[in-house]
């Protein structure tokens, strides 16, 4: 119901209760009606309605002011209620796209946190290696630091060489200059030296030098006969007394007392033994051939100097030669030529050596045992250059 319809009924009442002019008598004689109990509740009940219609026009003004505050409040929370719609599907959208970040981080995170434990393993295990190596490096450095030190003497002891080396080297130059003369020197006596020295290889064992002769002094035992057998089969004889001049000893004036006597069991002392506890003078005693001692074997290297491209003829002779051919021992790639037991030798300078001579020897197992060494010659430059 609106306002303007309720004040008219109001006042529609209101003026039921007004007089009439016309009804004034009537009003007269009714003016004690209010003291009936239907007057008074008359009178309440108009009260009343005042009452009501005072307390309706207050509401309405009251919920009018109000009714238009809150329009206005409304609109605004209306506008309100949009902006929060608006920034709540905002929110949500943020939510949507914070939640799918989210899970990519989550997956992120999962993978940073294996590798992270990888990288934990990682990290202990480059930790006890890094230790280790620190340790190492401890011990390195206690190793460079000796080395330092060596290398700070090594430094003094070289600096001390440097100075001896440029006097050595002083010397050396002084030396090789020196050695630059030997040498040429040198070159012309190594093949004479190594030729002697093929002469000493060949009677080294058992042999003596002596000037130009070579001695084999026995070891063993044996009777005259045998002695000689032997130095033959040693290309030698049975050494012969000479005079320190070279002529041989003819006359036997060394004897022991009461010598020769020929006092032997048999009667036949043919040869001499030389008494090493005797004096000299008096050393030598008369004895059989068939008695057992030591034996001396000589024999002379021939040294023969010639000259380049001269021919020459080496004899072999001996008392004792069997008819077989002999076989001389001679220097590879020299020009030689044989004729039947002399040997031709045309001088080079590969022909500078020893040549040997071995024959069979009649009577001393001339078939079956090794030819006896019988002569020697030993061929040298007269004129090196």
């Amino acid at each position: 119901m609106k306002n303007t319809d309720i004040d008219g009924q109001l006042y529609a009442n209101v003026r039921a209760f007004k007089p009439s002019p016309k009804d004034g008598d009537v009003a007269s004689a009714n003016f004690q009606w209010w003291k009936r109990p239907s007057g008074v509740a008359a009178v309440c009940l108009g009260l009343l309605c005042v009452l009501l219609l005072a307390g309706i026009i207050g509401l309405s003004v009251y919920y009018g002011v109000i009714g238009h505050h809150d329009s206005t409040e409304r609109n605004q929370l209306q506008t309100r209620y949009n902006n929060l719609t608006k920034e709540r599907d905002q929110l949500q959208t943020s939510y949507n796209t914070l939640t799918k970040e989210r899970d990519q981080l989550q997956t992120s995170y999962n993978t940073l946190t294996k590798e992270r434990d990888q990288l934990q393993t990682s990290y202990n295990n480059l930790t006890k290696e890094r230790d280790q190596l620190q340790t190492k490096r401890d011990q390195l450095q206690t190793s460079y630091n000796n080395l330092t030190k060596e290398r700070d003497q090594l430094q003094t002891s070289y600096n001390n060489l440097s100075e001896e080396r440029d006097q050595l080297q002083t010397s050396y130059n002084t030396l090789t200059k020196e050695r630059n003369q030997l040498q040429t020197s040198y070159n012309n006596l190594v093949e004479e030296n190594s030729r002697f020295h093929l002469v000493e290889q060949t009677y080294s064992e058992g042999w003596q030098k002596f000037e130009s002769s070579w001695y084999f002094l026995s070891t063993e035992t044996q009777i005259w006969k045998e002695s000689r057998e032997d130095c033959l089969e040693r290309g030698a004889d049975l050494g012969t007394w000479k005079w320190v001049d070279g002529t041989p000893l003819t006359t036997a004036r060394y004897w022991y007392d009461k010598q020769p006597d020929n006092a032997g069991p048999t009667g036949d002392e043919d040869c001499v033994e030389i008494h090493k506890d005797q004096c000299p003078l008096k050393a030598w005693n008369y004895l059989s051939c068939d008695s057992k001692l030591n034996w001396i074997c000589e024999k002379f290297v021939v040294p023969l100097r010639v000259k380049k491209g001269l021919v020459v003829l080496l004899p072999c002779d001996h008392p004792h030669l069997s008819s077989l051919p002999c076989v001389w021992e001679r220097p590879q790639g020299c020009h030689t030529l044989q004729h039947h037991s002399h040997l031709e030798v045309t001088v080079s300078k590969s022909s500078l050596s020893l040549y040997s001579c071995r024959c069979p020897v009649q009577g001393i197992n001339s078939w079956g045992s090794k030819p006896c060494l019988t002569a020697s010659y030993q061929l040298t430059m007269e004129d090196p250059s």
